[in-house]
């Protein structure tokens, strides 16, 4: 081959030996997201060297065979920088075997067609030497596939063009220069191109399409150099963050936003979609630990609570100060983990850890209440049947120790009650049996059983319980309430005393109040009346008791959907309440309410 050099040739051939040494440096150092990036500069070095060479050739033979070579980077560069765009702008799903298939059919053809123009002249009606300028020059007659070709050409670069603008326009501040740097790159070529195609040639016949490309390939070099374009893409840095399962905060020295992702915004429900620059302080408001931990510059891991759709939030913040030198303070990357179930949790724990134990001390006082309470009533009466037996005692005797003995063995029977429906309570099987229950019938029943105990001590009690008064609940439990009012009433009511047993129903509800007019309750002993921690006084006539009662009260009322309390007051006297639905639709409203609550 003959050779004759021009400045033209020369500088393509130069600048196509160093992009394709360029490109080499590309496939060695990194990996597939930027191969395609690669692929595009080998096609601009082998269209620019094939280009070179066919300038400085005076032969048309010689110059048909470097054309030839030159399709090979012509037909190909357009869908490598599709592919590549489509990578730099996340678009991975775009790149399947049926596109890949049909974006490059038409740089395949267009290359056989090259080869095999000589045969059908469908690239290129007529080519001829044009020997009238400093040094002879291709004149080509463009056939019916060059417009093919060419059409695509630009499709495929005002495509990529088009992805590029909508990524420069999404991106965050800190990846902006690196999209404008790609998009000025890519209208050189596009401009050039479009000069060609119109005319605008130098000598009359030179491409400076190819001179173009490679203004595009030094940019972006520059921008590998300068911005690390290629080492730090942003799709890459993307996918991390995006992909990342805990929120990420970015923060410069002046606590303002420079970075987040999309976790972030989910944990802290942001709406907003552009937050760069914003004060930290404008997404996590009320936060003064964090701020003061951020103003030590030492790092490390702290918890906060936020309110998210009125509930607690409780995040996991752990904070990296970052530094420019070693005391240069740059900002922070603050990492944020969502710890609601796991605090949740512990919670729960803790509250679970609290009732054993306090359940411990319940048995160990119902352990006590058994080896002492029941045992020693049982033991006096054994005792004193023994003496009768054995004649020890006179009926006289006997008949003087009696209402004690029958005082004794009332309690005694009480608490054997109570001692029962708690360990019946207790069972997994427990079944709650609700009816409806006129609440008059069952207090005039109750009544009769203390009629002895209200006797002896010259108490009045009066039954105003409305007669129509229903709850619907379940009958054992709710006798054992109101016998255990009743009893707790007569117990601690004075000789002489009232006790008053009334009702009150608004048609969803019945409240019953049992009051009397005792010695009443102290503001000390009030909040432990109904708590598994007990305590016990004896009544006004020395009368026994453990507590066990209005515990056990309180727990058949709440799983009856019901609510009982007290008030009370020293020396005055108290006043139970209980308030029960009054039908079963009445219990589907309060578990309604409940769960509201």
């Amino acid at each position: 081959m003959t050779f004759s050099p021009n400045i033209y040739s020369t500088i393509l051939i130069v600048s196509g030996i160093i992009t394709l040494l360029l490109c080499i440096n590309i496939f060695r150092r990194y990996e597939i997201v930027v191969r395609w990036f690669g692929f595009m500069v080998l096609a601009i070095a082998v269209w620019a060297l094939s280009y070179g060479f066919e300038l400085a050739t005076t032969k048309l033979e010689e110059m048909l065979f470097w054309i030839n070579l030159e399709y090979l980077g012509v037909s190909f560069m357009p869908a490598c920088w599709f592919f590549f765009i489509v990578k730099f702008t996340g678009r991975d799903e775009w790149i399947s075997k049926r596109n890949l298939a049909l974006v490059l059919v038409i740089p395949i053809v267009t290359l056989l067609l090259v080869w095999t123009n000589d045969y059908h002249h469908l690239h290129y009606k007529n080519i001829s030497i044009d020997s009238s300028g400093p040094f002879p020059l291709l004149t080509i007659e463009r056939g019916p596939w060059y417009f093919v070709h060419t059409f695509y050409f630009y499709v495929m670069l005002l495509w990529g063009i088009a992805l590029l603008v909508d990524k420069y326009r999404k991106a965050d501040k800190v990846f902006k220069k690196q999209n404008l740097i790609i998009l000025i790159a890519a209208f050189i070529p596009w401009i050039a191109n479009l000069l060609y195609f119109f005319g605008v040639r130098p000598e009359g016949h030179i491409d400076i399409t190819p001179f173009a490309f490679i203004g595009t390939v030094l940019l972006l070099s520059m921008g590998l150099v300068r911005f690390r374009l290629l080492d730090i893409i942003p799709i890459a840095r993307e996918r991390v963050l995006e992909s990342m399962q805990e929120g990420l905060l970015v923060a410069d020295n002046k606590d303002r936003i420079v970075d987040l992702n999309r976790e972030i915004k989910s944990l802290l429900s942001i709406g907003e979609p552009n937050l760069i620059g914003k004060e930290l302080s404008y997404i996590l408001p009320q936060q003064p630990d964090l701020y003061e931990m951020i103003k030590t510059r030492a790092g490390g891991l702290m918890q906060i609570e936020i309110i998210k759709n009125d509930v607690p939030l409780y995040l996991e913040m752990t904070l990296s100060p970052m530094y420019e030198e070693k005391d240069v303070y740059s900002g922070i990357i603050i990492l944020c983990r969502d710890i609601t179930h796991r605090v949740n949790m512990d919670k729960q724990v803790r509250i679970q850890a609290k009732q054993l134990l306090a359940l411990n001390k319940l048995k160990d006082k119902l352990f006590s209440i058994i080896s002492h309470d029941l045992r020693s009533p049982l033991h006096n009466l054994l005792d004193l049947l023994k003496m009768i037996d054995d004649h020890l005692i006179t009926p006289q005797e006997f008949s003087i120790l009696l209402p004690q003995l029958s005082r004794n063995v009332g309690y005694t029977s009480g608490l054997l009650e109570n001692l029962l429906f708690w360990s019946r309570s207790q069972l997994q099987g427990e079944v709650i049996k609700p009816v409806e229950i006129r609440v008059r019938q069952i207090c005039e029943n109750i009544i009769d059983l203390f009629e002895r105990v209200v006797t002896e001590k010259q108490i009045v009690l009066v039954n105003k319980i409305e007669p129509d008064s229903t709850i619907y609940a379940d009958q054992d439990m709710i006798q054992l309430v109101i016998r255990n009012l009743i009893s707790n009433a007569v117990k601690f009511s004075n000789r002489g005393g009232t006790i008053n047993l009334s009702s009150f129903s608004d048609g969803h509800i019945t409240r019953v109040c049992v009051e009397d007019d005792g010695v009443g309750i102290s503001d000390d002993h009030l909040p432990k009346i109904f708590e598994i921690e007990t305590f016990t006084t004896r009544g006004t006539d020395n009368e026994q008791g453990t507590g066990l009662g209005l515990l056990l009260s309180k727990d058949f009322i709440e799983k009856n959907h019901g609510r009982i309390w007290i008030e009370s007051k020293l020396n005055e006297g108290s006043k139970f309440f209980v308030e029960l639905p009054l039908t079963e639709e009445d219990i589907v409203v309060q578990e309604q309410i409940q769960a509201e609550l």
